[in-house]
């Protein structure tokens, strides 16, 4: 699917004849937020019902001994886990957005006492198309790439702490919960449930899954998705040693594209001279795919004569991978990322968005061309591969 986000400015070129003027120009950002489609209903027609009239069945022996007390774990027990929404809806085996908030919901049994469990650990990681990956420990793949949440209990006060990445994911609060009595443990357990709260930021790298999430638990069987483990590590204080205990499985995350910001531009100048802009501008994009980033320019008016028109191949431009100032062709942008091929740039392994620095524009002004005021529109189209 493709997203389109176009910003349109207002360039003001003006011609000095005997004095100068200045202008502005605003920036209006379109921004766009792709959800996860819904199900709305399910058909199952493959099941049969079958009736059977049994033999007799010969009489049971006489009552043996009752059953003894429950057998209990030298390793912790992962009772059950999910991954949801901020409200509760489960988001495993689907996609997700970026900048929202998610939680992971454990609930741990520890025959051996909670004072034996020392770390709950979720790592998780882009497969990048391929299962067999595993959480990439150095962090070297980027923040985008990868994620490590971390419940640590070796003091005796637990604490929730985000090992990595730095800035591209936002750690949230945690919630515990001692639930030994009733409901998740057998007699003579302790048992906790856990929520461990985080929200991707803008460039949280794009998911689309293999296009039939498998719903099967505890298992990584959609390439193209983030996989995820949660592994939980007792001390062995009350056992043999120590033990670790893990589950794993997998959700997706949705595109984003938007154009933040591109910056106010005045260029003044006189007939035959070729002008520059007061300042280079900075634009600010966030994608969390590959993408291409254009920019083209209509023709001026001026702003008092409209037959006195300059042509967009008048103006030249520079940056990103533009290394070189270029003119506007009249018939089609220019390329500041990617190439009318269409070929992507890579999305950003860090940060949540791209600033794009020293945009430089430049006009030609023609001889004999009226003094004045001239207006054009400025296009950009930040257009993302998915």
């Amino acid at each position: 699917m493709v997203k389109r986000k176009i910003c349109t400015i207002f360039l003001l070129v003006l011609l000095l004849f005997s004095t100068l003027s200045t202008g502005l120009m605003a920036v209006i950002p379109i921004v766009r937020i792709a959800n996860a489609g819904d199900i709305t209903s399910y058909y199952h027609s493959s099941s049969y019902l079958s009736i059977t009239t049994p033999i007799p069945e010969p009489e049971p022996p006489g009552p043996g001994p009752g059953p003894g007390p429950p057998v209990l774990e030298t390793k912790p027990i992962i009772n059950w886990y999910d991954f949801q929404t901020a409200t509760g809806v489960s988001k495993l085996n689907s996609q997700i957005d970026v900048n929202r908030k998610y939680k992971f919901c454990i609930s741990i049994r520890s025959d051996q006492g909670w004072d034996d469990i020392e770390y709950i650990d979720i790592t998780a990681w882009l497969d990048n198309g391929d299962d067999s990956t595993t959480y990439n420990n150095s962090g070297n793949l980027g923040g985008n790439l990868n994620m490590f949440l971390r419940y640590e209990n070796t003091t005796g006060t637990a604490k929730y702490t985000m090992l990595f990445p730095d800035d591209e994911v936002t750690k949230g609060s945690f919630t515990e919960t001692d639930v030994t009595v009733p409901d998740d443990c057998p007699d003579s357990t302790e048992c906790h449930r856990l929520t461990f709260s985080f929200i991707p930021g803008y460039q949280f790298r794009y998911a689309p899954g293999d296009g039939v999430w498998d719903n099967t638990t505890n298992a990584i069987d959609d390439i193209w998705s983030w996989n995820f483990k949660i592994s939980v590590t007792d001390s062995g204080e009350d056992a043999s040693g120590p033990s670790t205990v893990s589950i794993i499985d997998e959700f997706g995350v949705n595109s984003y594209t938007e154009i933040v910001s591109a910056g106010i531009l005045t260029i003044q100048g006189f007939p035959g001279e070729n002008a520059t802009a007061d300042s280079n501008i900075t634009i600010n994009t966030r994608s969390n795919v590959k993408y291409s980033l254009s920019v083209d320019v209509d023709t001026f008016f001026h702003k008092s004569h409209p037959t006195a028109n300059m042509s967009n191949t008048t103006v030249s431009l520079r940056g990103g991978n533009l290394t070189s100032v270029t003119p506007f062709p009249g018939t089609g942008p220019l390329y500041l990322w990617g190439t009318d091929g269409p070929t992507y740039q890579g999305a950003e392994n860090n940060d949540t968005s791209l600033t794009t620095n020293d945009v430089e524009y430049r006009c030609t002004i023609p001889l004999a061309q009226l003094p004045g005021e001239y207006n054009a529109t400025i296009y950009y189209h930040l257009r993302t591969q998915t």
